[in-house]
């Protein structure tokens, strides 16, 4: 008799245990992962800044002919930079990270600057990145930028075992692809020079960060058809970027944290994508400062 007695017990608990569950259950069709994954936390504050390069070293595929090129130099552009530097400072960043490798000494130059032993030069990383730095009383900009895998392969201890293999994948060519989307870019390209010699600073810089450009201009590192392209393009680009991320993740310290991410508008495609999926940062847009 116990032994039943104990047993309804058990099945009685059980059952009041499922109700329980079932009546904590969210509705699916208006349930939000986040209210999981991120419940409500204050989350560190990130906002992406993709530029053209305004030294312009012309390293990329693209190059810009000297005509189309914005001189940043000029009275004109440096009173459209400060109102594009006015603009990007209603984000308040307490941290700035930059293209640039660990190793570099762009640090020892943003630290001449502070104290008046350096004038600027003409790339985007002093002249938006010391400027807003110095602002905002940062003493260390953050080296987001690293190799990639491609990279680390040529230089492991078996490089003569994988630099044949590597070389292979980037020499791979496409002989069946359709070119079409391939030249409407490079006609985009040299468009859009164009109109930036034509365009305030802040008008580039809001059409460049516009989310839809941002993947329209990822969409051109797409267009491969060939196996070896693909695994080219995840040993480099995709590496990179990864490992882009995982810097700018390691650098975060606080909930607090506003950090601008200052890059070429060209890995926005990637990092964009990072920051939207990630529930450990906000993302704000930069046409909405």
């Amino acid at each position: 008799m116990k032994t039943t007695h104990a047993l309804l017990t058990l099945l009685l608990i059980s059952l009041l245990c499922t109700g329980g569950r079932a009546q904590n259950t969210p509705d699916i069709k208006t349930f939000d992962p986040d209210d999981v994954l991120v419940k409500g936390d204050e989350r560190p504050k990130i906002l992406l800044v993709g530029s053209f390069h305004f030294n312009y070293p012309n390293l990329d595929s693209h190059k810009t002919s000297a005509d189309d090129q914005v001189d940043i130099e000029t009275s004109e552009k440096q009173a459209e930079l400060r109102e594009l530097l006015d603009y990007i400072a209603r984000f308040k960043p307490n941290k700035i990270v930059v293209e640039r490798r660990a190793g570099s000494t762009i640090n020892e130059a943003y630290k001449q600057y502070l104290a008046g032993e350096r004038e600027l030069r003409k790339g985007e990383i002093e002249q938006l990145g010391f400027r807003l730095g110095k602002r905002f009383g940062i003493d260390t900009l953050v080296l987001g930028d690293a190799f990639p895998f491609s990279n680390s392969l040529y230089w492991n201890k078996d490089s003569l075992i994988y630099r044949p293999l590597v070389d292979s994948l980037f020499a791979a060519k496409d002989m069946d692809w359709d070119s079409t989307i391939d030249q409407r870019y490079w006609e985009l390209y040299d468009l859009e020079d164009k109109m930036e010699v034509k365009s305030s600073l802040l008008d580039v810089f809001k059409y460049q960060n516009t989310p839809h450009r941002t993947k329209r201009g990822h969409g051109h590192y797409l267009e491969m058809e060939s196996d070896e392209a693909a695994d080219a393009l995840a040993i480099w680009w995709y590496s990179r970027n990864l490992r882009i991320y995982r810097n700018i993740r390691k650098s975060t310290t606080s909930p607090d944290d506003r950090i601008m991410v200052l890059f070429g508008a060209g890995h926005l495609g990637i990092l964009r994508q990072q920051f939207e999926s990630s529930p450990a940062y906000e993302m704000l847009e930069f046409g909405e400062l």
